[in-house]
């Protein structure tokens, strides 16, 4: 079967090796030869720059630590994790362990107690409390009823021997424990999550799991970077600190426990605070800071980053969105279900069952592949398909999380606005042009939330998290430059649309560009309003530059490529001590921060910095590069103190 998507995604793939006509048969191989690269900028529309000061070349997350995000607050605090402490009124109530341990009492009913809940037990637990005060058998009672609620009854009773037992038995009505929050305690626990190398939708699924509540029960104010470290504030209705203190999960750490009256939302954020070390800069300090200052003062081109547009280069989530946008819901499952047997190292289920799909189109045998714990959109399309038939192809996108369909028509949008925006610098430059848009008064508002700098999730649970479409905000009105008012703004006030059925777009050259762009595909504004609103695209407004606030930077010198050079929140709790520069190190590195508006992409800046390509195949080349020289230079020293020490061995002629 030849389709339009086949030739589509074929002839944008680029090869680094020459592969053989018969690469897509070796997907059943158990291991696999990598041999394209990954998207470059330049595929997603990211050419140009805001100055031409030359680049600082350097390393862009070699190490998970030489990327840290700290979230700020609406009001203007950067959220730090700081304290790992429950509340003092909370720490009061202690522990079934404590008490247990205060009253001396057998530690093997604590275990007896969690399977009487959790197993809906019918028989009836009794913990001789005899010898006891009424103080302490007071205190066992209040502590079992703010634990449990009224899901146990308690109650003192004594035998025939006259001594004294507490009965739990598992009440009649097995209620949420949360309906006996105390009246006197706020409703909502925010506090603050740190993570290592972990997406925040996935943290937030383990913590729904290990704390028993809906993953739609857990709010931030927006999704974090997965490769590095970042700390952002949650908040969950009547939950107890201690139950979240107690969580054990790697490379999550949670604390800064205090209770509020409301819940956070997305967008409830004034933006992210980056701490970022570029690796083995090339360049002087004089240089470094020569183009440190022209960011200062010229900005970046605010650009939607890689991260937007996914990892894979056969099917990159633009091409599904443009599918979706145009309604052909049948070529948007041939992409995401198309094989891409040279895009990763080992053969997984998914691979599996993309590859019988894509020579069978009988999801039913493709669905054997899959292991019942597989959560992938390729997996839950296929299910799908084998539960309403091969082609029903709309209702395969209703059971996709609604936040996963929005990335890919946002991802659509992205790559027009990226394209509309290079093409307007190269023929128009910096500088605002009668035409261009601004926002009435004046405002510099954006688009509340977006992922920043964060990696496409696949892996989401069917209950989803609660997701903002940003094509549904509503937006301050927009106004056009004209010759009277031109004088009074800069390129920092301009905002161009992504396109949408709900947006105006400039009143120059530039509106036209979208309306060619978009009837290449085949659309117009009109046909981005779609009955069924999941698919509609109503459009925003995104400054076309913008600027990196409170930047601060240094160089390190080092002897490791692979030291250890900033230090994240955990680590300064744990009072690790930060790395010192050595005077003589091997190489040097850039170590930057800076705060971003919500919606900019870090990486964005760090290319203006550097005037290279962000891609992961650009920096693994990079570190490969650094350490052959490395290698070389050792090798080199090895030498030179070899034929030093043959010299000293050869005799002096007299």
């Amino acid at each position: 079967m030849s389709t339009t998507v086949d030739k589509e995604l074929d002839s944008s793939i680029k090869p680094i090796n020459e592969a053989n006509d018969d690469s897509f048969q070796k997907i059943s191989r158990p291991v696999k030869t990598v041999l394209y690269e990954g998207l470059q900028e330049k595929d997603v529309g990211i050419t140009e720059f805001t100055t031409s000061v030359p680049g600082i070349s350097g390393i862009l997350k070699h190490r998970l630590s030489d990327f840290q995000v700290n979230e700020i607050a609406l009001d203007g605090t950067v959220v730090r994790l700081s304290s790992r402490t429950v509340p003092e009124k909370e720490a009061e109530d202690t522990t079934l362990k404590d008490v247990i341990d205060e009253t001396g009492l057998c530690e093997e009913y604590s275990k007896d107690i969690e399977e009487l809940v959790e197993l809906h037990g019918t028989k009836s637990i009794e913990i001789n409390v005899d010898g006891l005060t009424k103080e302490q058998r007071k205190s066992i009672h209040n502590f079992l009823k703010f634990k449990y609620g009224a899901k146990i009854s308690t109650n003192t009773k004594k035998d025939d021997q006259d001594k004294q037992f507490i009965v739990i038995r598992l009440s009649t009505l097995v209620k949420n424990e949360r309906q006996t929050w105390p009246k006197s305690r706020p409703e909502y626990l925010h506090f603050a999550l740190h993570k290592c190398n972990m997406d925040t939708t996935n943290v937030v699924s383990i913590l729904s799991k290990q704390l028993r509540v809906k993953v739609n029960t857990i709010k931030h104010a927006g999704t974090k970077d997965k490769r590095g470290n970042t700390t952002q504030m949650l908040s969950v209705r009547k939950l107890n600190a201690n139950n979240v203190a107690k969580l054990n999960a790697r490379n999550i750490w949670t604390g800064n426990y205090i209770y509020k009256d409301s819940t956070l939302k997305l967008g409830d954020l004034k933006g992210n605070r980056f701490r970022i070390v570029l690796r083995n800069i090339k360049g002087n300090d004089e240089e470094v800071s020569n183009a440190i200052e022209m960011l200062k003062i010229h900005g970046f081109i605010n650009y939607y980053g890689l991260q937007r547009f996914g990892s894979s280069v056969v099917s990159p989530t633009y091409v599904v969105g443009k599918s979706l946008a145009c309604g052909n819901c049948e070529e948007a499952i041939e992409h995401i279900l198309k094989p891409r047997p040279l895009e990763s190292a080992f053969e997984n289920d998914t691979d599996r069952a993309r590859s019988v799909w894509w020579t069978t189109r009988d999801p039913k045998l493709a669905l054997r592949q899959l292991s019942k714990k597989n959560y992938t959109v390729e997996a839950k399309i296929i299910r799908s398909l084998a539960f309403n038939g091969p082609k029903a192809y709309v209702n395969a996108f209703q059971i996709i999380p609604r936040n996963l369909v929005l990335l890919y028509l946002h991802s659509y949008q992205s790559l027009m606005w990226n394209k509309i925006v290079s093409q307007r610098i190269q023929k128009f430059g910096l500088k605002p042009i009668v035409g261009d848009l601004v926002f009435k008064d004046n405002e510099l508002k954006e688009v509340p939330v977006e992922v920043i700098d964060g990696e496409e999730n696949k892996d989401v649970e069917d209950e989803e998290e609660e997701e903002i479409d940003v094509n549904n905000v509503k937006f301050p009105e927009v106004e056009t430059i004209s010759e009277e008012n031109l004088s009074k703004y800069t390129i920092f006030d301009v905002v161009y649309p992504l396109p949408g059925c709900d947006v105006s777009y400039p009143d120059n050259e530039i509106g036209k560009w979208y309306i060619d762009l978009l009837a290449k595909d085949g659309l117009t504004s009109e046909k981005l309003s779609k009955k069924n609103k999941l698919f509609s695209l109503k459009g925003t407004y995104r400054c076309i530059v913008s600027k990196a606030e409170d930047l601060v930077w240094a160089t390190i010198n080092h002897n490791d490529l692979n030291d250890d050079l900033l230090l994240s929140d955990i680590e300064v709790l744990e009072n690790k001590q930060p790395f010192i520069s050595v005077s003589d190190g091997s190489f040097k590195s850039l170590s930057i921060e800076f705060s971003l508006r919500p919606s900019n992409y870090a990486t964005m800046v760090v290319r203006q910095i550097t005037k290279q390509d962000t891609s992961s195949h650009t920096q693994a080349s990079l570190c490969k590069i650094s350490n052959n020289n490395k290698r070389d230079t050792s090798s080199t020293e090895e030498e030179e103190n070899s034929s030093k020490k043959i010299r000293l061995d050869v005799p002096t002629e007299d």
